[in-house]
Order: C-alpha cells, then structure tokens, then sequence
C-alpha cells in the first residue's frame, strides 16, 4: 500500500505542532512533503530533521540562512517567501493542513483545494473570507474539505450518515474565555496578559485573544453557514465552560446529536487525517463521573459585541472579508496597546459601516484577487479609525 503524501503548511504553530503529535506515530504510512514557518526558525529546523520533509519554507527571509545552515546535509529543498510557498501548496498531494493563522492563510487553503484529495482545514478566514470561492473549488476538483475546527469537526461528525433535509439548527458551544463571569465595566481595563490566559485552551496569541474576546466564534458561525449551508438564523451560540461538548446539530424531529471529548485538538486532527476511519491516539475519554454536571448558558452580547456585529455579516456572507480583515486590524492595535479590549468591536462596527467598502461587496467579488484588493482596503481604513 502507497503512503499518503502530505503537506503541512504553518507546521509550527499550535496546530501544526498538534498534527505532528498525531503523526508521529504514524510515520511509516505517510510520504512528508511540504512543511511551512514564517519566522519560528528554529521549531521548522527541528520538525525538518524529524519527519525530513521534500521541502521547506521559511517565510521570513531574514532566517532563511540559519535554515539552509542547519539542514545543508539534508535532501531537503528549501525555499523562502509567499511566491515560494504559493508555489508547494500547488504540489499533488493526498492530504493537506492549512494552518497558516488569519487572511495569510486564505490564498493557500484554496490551492490546496485545488490540488489535493483532503484539505484539512484549520484556517478558519478561508471560509469566512472567501467561503463562496472555497467550496466551488472543492466541488470542482472533487476536494474533501474536513474541517479542523473542534465546533465544526464536531458538527461534520454529527452530520455523518444524516440526510442534510432533516438538519433544523446548528448550536455552537463557546467556553466564554477568561472574561465569561467579568462584569463588562471591568472588561474595559482587560489587559493583554488577562487576555491570554484562556482556561480551557493552549493556543497562539492571536487565536487566545480572539477566543476572549469571541470574535473566533463569530468567525466559527460564519464558518458553519458556508459548510454546512445555513441561514444566520439556524445557528445558535451557548456557552459551555467546560468545553467538552464541541457542537451540537438539532434535527426535525427533535433529535439533538452532540460530540463530546475532553479539550484536546489531537481529536479533530486525527479525525481529519484518517477520515472516514477513526486512529488510535492518547487522549482520554471523557469521565462523566468525575465531572458530575455539565454548564450551559447565553452569552451576553452587551460583554461580547462581536456576537451582535456578526449578523450583518450573516445576512450578507460576501461581508465576510471585511469583517475578518477589521478585526485583524483590531487585533493588531490591542496587542500594540493602542487600543482598549472592548474598543476592538466597535473599530470592527464602524468598518463594517464604511460605504466604499460596501460598494466593493455589492460587485459580488469573484477571485481571490478581488478578495485580496477588499481585504487591503479594509486594512487601510481600520488602520486610520480613531479613538
């Protein structure tokens, strides 16, 4: 039997970092192809000697010298830059991880569409930016698009076997982050380490601030009404601190299916890479006994505001490039410490609010380059919103 080719773009951030957990004790039944960084040099060097990949790339220029030092005596083929990268994520694969984190990842999430049998995919932007354009590609080329995602592998999971006409709604779980029982006065003085120190959850800077905030779950709804063909109204949000039910999908006839496992994103990985069929992989059950109960409630849309911006977006999803790129900019001026935690939602408001920007959408983009042009423009007005 043939080894599965494989592709694993944006290897050493905490989801490609989780891939190869699932890997490693698989090495033997896949051919390693391309592995990707931007700057985290010196994990790729590790990963490279490792699994010993075709080929790398460094997006970084500045660290392409210490990577062609470090592997000199391999037969790895290295490369730097987008161009490049764009250039390995056009390799026939069977299988691909896009996990290259915000809009960066779009582009290649969609020649990985193009071009391979699988696209596992962890970049949620794709979908939320260019979701339309995505899912034409993978009917086109015969692609399975397996989502990577806890809430929507949870949801794709659930759906197997079910007629799509007995799908009534969607209930994605949010754990509510660190800022769940704040009061939202206090929320005004968030600070950027209070933002970081998710409870349930070790994930990338970006991505923790997201889940605080929940943007990441307006992004994940807008996610759910691209793959799973849903209006805004058919997909609700709870929350549920524990995070042990991902999703849950309500049917017609009352029915309410969920996927429950403990907090380990191992799960969804290996749920991807194996699917249909599912891999031994040490993660516990959930021990019900010892949890005891388990909590659900709504959330407070006053405290989290991006759950209420949202449903412009849901009533228009071509909106989705604009909302994403706000609040990357959002996200960027937090962190520099030029903005306060609950002023990202409103800068992501006002953006949304932009005519141009809205006269650009109402042209229905078609390419990704058109997709592209709206997401610089929305960049550069976010960037220029005061406070």
């Amino acid at each position: 039997m043939s080894k599965k080719k494989v592709n694993i773009f944006g290897t050493t951030g905490s989801i490609g970092q989780s891939t190869l957990q699932v890997l490693r004790g698989y090495k033997g039944k896949y051919d390693f192809i391309a592995f990707s960084a931007h700057d985290n040099v010196d994990q790729l060097i590790k990963d490279c000697l490792e699994f010993k990949p075709q080929y790398a790339n460094i997006g970084n220029e500045k660290h392409f010298l210490k990577l062609k030092n470090a592997l000199h005596d391999t037969d790895i083929s290295l490369s730097y830059g987008r161009d490049a990268l764009l250039d390995l994520a056009c390799t026939k694969v069977d299988w691909s991880m896009s996990a290259i984190v915000g809009f960066s990842g779009v582009e290649i999430s969609l020649l990985c569409a193009e071009h391979s049998q699988i696209l596992a995919l962890a970049n949620k932007e794709a979908l939320v930016c260019a979701g339309k354009l995505l899912l034409s590609i993978c009917k086109t080329y015969n692609t399975e698009l397996i989502p990577v995602d806890s809430e929507h592998s949870a949801i794709f999971q659930c759906l197997t076997g079910e007629r799509r006409k007995d799908l009534k709604s969607i209930t994605l779980t949010a754990s509510g982050g660190p800022f769940r029982n704040w009061s939202l006065k206090r929320m005004g003085s968030v600070t950027l380490k209070e933002a970081l120190n998710h409870p349930n959850w070790r994930m990338g800077t970006r991505i923790t601030i997201d889940s605080a905030s929940m943007f990441n779950k307006s992004l994940e709804l807008i996610e759910a009404m691209h793959l799973f063909e849903l209006e805004f109204s058919d997909v609700e949000v709870i929350i549920h601190p524990q995070s042990i039910v991902h999703s849950m999908v309500n049917f017609k006839d009352g029915t309410t299916l969920a996927q429950l496992s403990v907090p380990d994103m191992k799960g969804p990985i290996g749920y991807a890479l194996n699917y249909p069929k599912r891999l031994n992989i040490d993660i516990e059950n959930v021990n019900f006994a010892k949890i005891g109960s388990l909590e659900f409630y709504m959330p407070d849309k006053e405290k989290f505001r991006s759950l209420e911006i949202v449903e412009k977006v849901g009533r228009n999803l071509d909106l989705g490039v604009i909302f994403n790129a706000a609040k990357e900019i959002a996200l960027d001026r937090f962190i520099s410490g030029e903005i306060a935690f609950l002023d990202m939602a409103e800068l992501v408001e006002k953006t949304l609010a932009e005519s141009s920007l809205i006269n650009k959408i109402l042209k229905k983009p078609q390419k990704i380059s058109d997709i592209i042009e709206i997401n610089e423009l929305t960049r550069g007005i976010a960037e220029k919103i005061k406070f």
